[in-house]
């Protein structure tokens, strides 16, 4: 996808000059030639830099780059000010504004073309930093079908954001996806309807249509309910472009994978800063756990950011403490849930998950542990 370039400038020269630059190395551009023109285009989708004139009319240049410093995202955006003013004085009051680089007019397009390479490479380490430092995401996989893998990222998710988290949960069941439905709610669209767009037009605006808002802060990016057709079946491409766009919109990322050893799940797995295995405490299901312990290890997972989950959906004591199993994985157990049947068909009948029922009971308990443990 090709870096956007606002250009701010009211000499048409300048800007066929250096547009024609731009595009010629691969660049979009989009050209304004005064400061609320510019403010507006920015508003309307931010780019990824701005070059900007000083002797603007009506506002001047310094004006509008503090705007632009106002805007939500717009403080991370690179601005180079461009201007006839070469004064030191000028300088300074353009970097007090806000700008990123300073450039005296007349400037050669290869100059300009090498100032806009060096800050996008800055503005994308910093950006990719920035993601690590502030946003988490944090998978749930279920060794197979059926065993309590949604419910667990459904309730996780509602504590994360009862806490403060900006959270979105994330549900890439191909068909049949239950988040939306355990927290009550009946999604108009869904990923599906995303694997519609192609990868490079996937971006904030697209994806806040197709996210459900929850009375909790956590919002929702619900898989299809019903069956649909294959070519509407998400893309590892898509499942790494929605990734990218939602670490910046939120600081914590759940997501709710499929038991299926996919590419979307494998670019799910290979992102995510915690993977949540849950299992049942079963003979059968450990078995499997094991298996899906040593792919991970295979493809280079980390054991470190793996947190086996074990389900007691069997009722009253499980056939193995937790130590057993620990033996049997060769791994520690970060949390043995209990399964309650009551509380369980309370959440599915009414559409109130566990965490939001305030019973205090020894579920809720183990599921506020559990995500204090893994977010």
């Amino acid at each position: 996808m090709a870096y956007r370039i606002l250009l701010v400038d009211d000499d048409p020269v300048l800007l066929k000059t250096l547009g024609l630059a731009f595009h010629r190395a691969g660049y979009e551009v989009v050209v304004a030639l005064d400061g609320p023109e510019a403010l507006r285009k920015a508003e309307e989708k931010l780019p990824d830099l701005i070059i900007l004139d000083i002797m603007l009319p009506g506002m001047n240049g310094f004006e509008v780059c503090q705007r632009l410093r106002q805007l939500p995202g717009g403080e991370h955006i690179p601005i180079i000010m461009l201007s006839a003013l070469g004064r030191v004085e000028d300088k300074l009051a353009g970097f007090s504004a806000g700008a990123d680089d300073y450039l005296v007019k007349p400037v050669t397009p290869q100059e300009m073309l090498t100032r806009v390479q060096v800050l996008l490479a800055r503005s994308a380490r910093l950006l990719e930093a920035r993601r690590h430092a502030q946003s988490r995401i944090v998978a749930f996989i279920g060794v197979k079908g059926g065993v309590g893998t949604t419910t667990l990222a459904v309730n996780v998710a509602l504590i994360a954001a009862q806490n403060g988290r900006r959270t979105v949960l994330v549900d890439l069941h191909p068909e049949g996806g239950l988040a939306a439905v355990q927290l009550g709610q009946v999604p108009r669209v869904s990923l599906s309807d995303l694997a519609q767009y192609t990868v490079d037009t996937i971006d904030e605006r697209l994806l806040e249509k197709h996210l459900l808002p929850h009375r909790t802060g956590l919002r929702l990016l619900p898989a299809p309910l019903v069956p649909h057709k294959v070519s509407n079946t998400l893309s590892s491409q898509h499942a790494q472009a929605i990734l990218d766009r939602l670490t910046q919109q939120a600081n914590l990322v759940i997501v709710d994978l499929p038991a299926l050893l996919g590419a979307v799940t494998w670019v799910v797995l290979q992102r995510a800063d915690c993977i949540a295995l849950v299992t049942e405490a079963d003979s059968i299901a450990i078995g499997a756990a094991r298996r899906w312990l040593e792919i991970l290890d295979s493809e280079g997972i980390v054991r470190g950011i793996v947190h086996v989950v074990a389900v007691n959906r069997i009722g009253g004591t499980t056939p193995y403490t937790k130590l057993q199993l620990e033996e049997m994985l060769d791994t520690e157990i970060t949390a043995l849930i209990a399964y309650t049947p009551e509380q369980c068909l309370l959440a599915s009948k009414n559409g109130i998950p566990v965490a939001l029922q305030k019973r205090d009971t020894i579920l809720e308990q183990q599921l506020r542990e559990l995500a204090k443990a893994l977010v």
